[in-house]
């Protein structure tokens, strides 16, 4: 295989899972990551993940910490997310083979062809892509090129409105630090900002079932947390308040078992909660008091007010689509993940009829549908899903084959930036600078 300069967006799992492997076939690499490695499951915490260690890590990964001596977590453990990254996400990072890869404090804020326009059609694959570099106050670190570039940014930096439609309500942004779109550790750092608060909780995914387990554990010891209050806006289902999950995914991950059975049980007997199923928030207003008044609309449009100390909107999160705006990408409509891949889980959901979509039954779609119009430009991890909910760790990990499958078979469109680095004598520079050059190894 040709060897590219490959860069990579986001040091997550999909991230570094996706450097060693490129590393492992030769390639040279650069990951960024705009804050710290894991940084997404640095920010998840404490929360349990409902999928098995073997389920969230890579033979090769496992093989080669195993053979720097870590001890790692048994293969059916069920870890925090925090314990993922510091038991096997942060030692990757540290690996011998992604020595000088791993950039913290890089944030990639754009990508382009050098020298050619979006809409320009012939000639882009003989264009090395060139990446804007910024630091955490938004400097210009410098532009840097490469030959094949994958996208793990993930998810969770972009957080889902609470509006009508998606849109933000009315006064969204007035409430400042009251409002959280992250899991807080309402039982750890965050116990102080809940306990013995009126809360606005919106959302009836996983996020929102393991913060009502949280309150519900933090009210029962008592105390000043005995006085906390949930006003709790879900849908309204016409039954239980989270939605069902398939009995083969309940048999196979006992965390989500336990916790779809526990929250639905809270969310039918606890006195502490408030139900607006159904409801969707019409507007936000920071009072002189420093509560917030918020007014829900019901289906009908009938208007009621409540008064609360904080607002946590769990209401899911979209890909950040800025980072490739220069790039010829096609996305679905409905959504937003790359339109082959998209179209190809569609078609996979839409045979199961109206059975709820199961997530251990999704699998890799194969190589082709993880290209786009743009050559050599892959969109990998949970960003490749979109608005879709269903994506594993796992899939990720069979992403990362398919692309390096796709590299294998077809030769680079041009000479890669290594070789138009050594005829022009500039091997092993890797210093950051205004003006644009190529990642280093």
């Amino acid at each position: 295989m040709s060897a590219r300069k490959i860069a990579i967006v986001g040091a997550g799992p999909v991230g570094l899972e996706a450097a060693l492997r490129a590393r492992r076939e030769g390639h040279e690499v650069r990951l960024y990551e705009a804050g710290r490695v894991a940084e997404h499951y640095a920010r998840y915490g404490p929360v349990r993940l409902f999928t098995p260690f073997h389920m969230n890590s890579t033979e090769l990964g496992r093989g080669l910490l195993r053979a720097a001596g870590l001890k790692l977590p048994g293969d059916d453990e069920a870890l925090t997310a925090v314990e993922l990254r510091d038991r096997y996400l942060l030692p990757l990072s540290r690996l011998p083979e992604l020595a000088g890869v791993v950039r913290e404090g890089a944030r990639v804020a754009a990508i382009a062809r050098e020298g050619i326009a979006k809409g320009r059609m012939e000639g882009r694959a003989s264009r090395p892509f060139l990446l804007r570099i910024e630091n955490a106050r938004g400097g210009l670190m410098g532009h840097e090129r490469a030959d094949v570039v994958i996208d793990a940014s993930g998810l969770y930096a972009n957080p889902n409105a609470t509006g009508s439609g998606g849109l933000p309500a009315p006064g969204e942004e007035t409430p400042g630090a009251r409002f959280e779109r992250h899991l807080p550790d309402v039982r750890g750092e965050a116990r102080s900002r809940y306990a013995g608060k009126r809360l606005l909780l919106i959302g009836d995914g996983r996020s929102a079932a393991n913060v009502i387990a949280d309150l519900d554990a933090l009210i029962r010891e008592g105390g000043d947390a005995a006085r906390t209050r949930v006003e709790w806006v879900h849908r309204d289902r016409g039954g239980e308040a989270f939605a069902p999950v398939p009995a083969d995914a309940l048999a196979q991950l006992p965390v989500l078992r336990e916790l779809t059975e526990r929250t639905n049980r809270i969310a039918r007997e606890a006195a502490w909660i408030g139900h607006h199923a159904g409801a969707t928030v019409a507007a936000y207003r920071l009072l002189p008091s420093g509560a917030v008044e918020v007014t829900l609309a019901d289906e009908h449009g009938a208007e009621t007010g409540i008064e609360v100390d904080r607002v946590l909107a769990l209401v899911g999160y979209r890909p950040d689509l800025s980072l490739f705006r220069e790039l010829q990408i096609h996305l679905c409509y409905a959504s937003e993940g790359p339109m082959a891949l998209a179209a190809a889980i569609l078609a996979s959901q839409a045979e199961d009829g109206d059975a709820p979509p199961d997530c251990l039954d999704q699998v890799s779609h194969g190589p082709e549908t993880l290209k786009n119009p743009e050559p050599d430009f892959y969109i990998l991890g949970a960003k490749s899903y979109g608005r879709n909910a269903y994506f594993l760790l796992r899939l990720g990990h069979q992403q990362i084959e398919d692309v390096m499958s796709l590299l294998a078979a077809s030769p680079p469109a041009v000479r890669g930036v290594a070789s138009k680095m050594k005829d022009e004598g500039m091997a092993g520079q890797g210093v950051v600078g205004p003006a644009p050059h190529d990642i280093g190894p």
